[in-house]
């Protein structure tokens, strides 16, 4: 997945720790293929077109076995967790079951499994069918979001839908079940898994979303994480995250975590989202896999590629060694991430639109301005020593624009 920034993330952290990457993608204006710490290209079948994809990776490790491999999205989460046998012929693999991967990765599952061990979530309901939909819309009420229960082999890469009023429930329901096809082998295994949730909307949700993100080992004390904020996301209501800052580490939120890894054999990278209501934290997802803003982590002396590669090879000791070494950063600073491309392409194309205002805009500005002076701001995408992916993503991005124009004019303006 060369074109997501855990990816990159992932290359840059391993590089830097001497280890040769290997990566493969199905287009040439991936960011991540331009870094210089990948030492090697492959093509290979888009990821989405799971069987050909499989196919590949068998044949690849089959020709050229040692490699370690970990997913860079919910697709390969499930895909590497479902197949571990397989895999694990040709492949090092840091491999949980693929029961508990499920269980995090559908929100029903993974929604029982936190309000079983008291861990808050968002009002929430899980309708199979219409009518029950519109009964648990006047329970929950409006507005809410009509979301995917899971990302799995999901093309569209659907965040959910706003529904601000009881007329607009249909048409909204006919458009996710016509726009969204999901991958039959995950409906049969989790029947219902392709029926849309319907959660409560929180105007917090959109700007003020907080992460605890980091590794779970095999012993007890084999945990290390750090926080943020989403401050920014493209689209501002419901989005990928744009920029972020850090935050105090909430150290019982991070132990329910930890219980909730522990009850289903989780073990590996993590990065879990929750909504502030008042004083407690409110769980909306869970990624089981590398993820978008890893580099924040990487920034912030917590390796987790590398710890992965330790722990696929079995160097334990080297990994006990690593993860006392990230306990010792000292938080508090006010580090800041952010891709500063698409954050002055949204700043510009928000005011332009009328959503954001002159003041707003002078704001996050000076936001990113302030950081920026005291060598607190890290960039997602552009590195000191690595430029190539900050340039190759900017290439791709007005690429897609110039071909989806009112898709990506949707996405930086209007939102879902």
């Amino acid at each position: 997945m060369p074109a997501y920034g855990g990816t990159l993330a992932a290359a840059r952290c391993l590089g830097e720790h001497g280890v040769p990457v290997t990566m493969a993608g199905d287009t040439l204006l991936a960011p991540a293929r331009w870094s210089r710490y990948v030492t090697r290209w492959e093509r290979c079948p888009p990821v989405l077109d799971a069987a050909r994809f499989f196919d590949w990776l068998m044949a690849f490790g089959e020709r050229e076995p040692g490699h370690v491999l970990y997913p860079t999205c919910d697709d390969l989460a499930w895909l590497f967790a479902d197949r571990k046998g397989e895999l694990a012929k040709h492949y090092r693999l840091y491999e949980p079951s693929a029961d508990a991967v499920v269980a995090l990765l559908d929100k029903k599952q993974l929604y029982d499994l936190a309000n079983k061990l008291g861990i808050d979530t968002l009002p929430t309901a899980f309708p199979t069918n219409d009518a029950e939909t519109h009964r648990y819309a006047r329970e929950i009420g409006y507005p809410f979001l009509l979301k995917p229960r899971t990302q799995v082999f999901l093309p569209t890469r659907c965040k959910g839908f706003f529904v601000g009023s009881e007329a607009e429930l249909r048409p909204e329901l006919a458009r996710y079940a016509l726009e969204n096809a999901f991958y039959k082998p995950l409906v049969e295994r989790v029947p219902g898994i392709d029926y849309p949730m319907i959660q409560t909307f929180s105007s917090d949700a959109a700007e003020n979303i907080y992460s605890i993100s980091g590794f779970i080992g095999p012993g007890e004390n084999d945990v290390v994480a750090r926080a943020a904020v989403k401050v920014l996301q493209r689209p501002r209501r419901l989005g990928v995250g744009l920029c972020f800052e850090e935050a105090p580490v909430d150290e019982q939120v991070l132990d329910g975590l930890v219980r909730m890894c522990r009850d289903i054999g989780y073990f590996g990278v993590f990065e879990s989202e929750f909504v502030r209501i008042g004083a407690r934290a409110h769980l909306i997802d869970f990624n089981p896999r590398f993820y978008g803003q890893m580099g924040f982590e990487t920034a912030r002396s917590l390796p987790l590629a590398y710890l992965v590669w330790l722990g696929a090879l079995g160097r334990m000791s080297a990994l006990d060694d690593e993860l006392s070494q990230a306990r010792r950063f000292e938080p508090g600073k006010g580090y800041v991430y952010c891709n500063r491309f698409f954050f002055n392409v949204l700043l510009s194309l928000q005011r332009l639109g009328g959503r954001m205002t002159e003041a707003e805009v002078d704001h996050w500005r000076a936001w990113l301005r302030a950081s920026r002076e005291r060598s607190l701001a890290f960039d997602s995408v552009d590195a000191p020593d690595d430029h190539l992916p900050a340039f190759m993503s900017a290439v791709r991005e007005m690429y897609v624009a110039a071909r989806h124009p009112r898709s990506f004019l949707r996405q930086m303006v209007i939102g879902p």
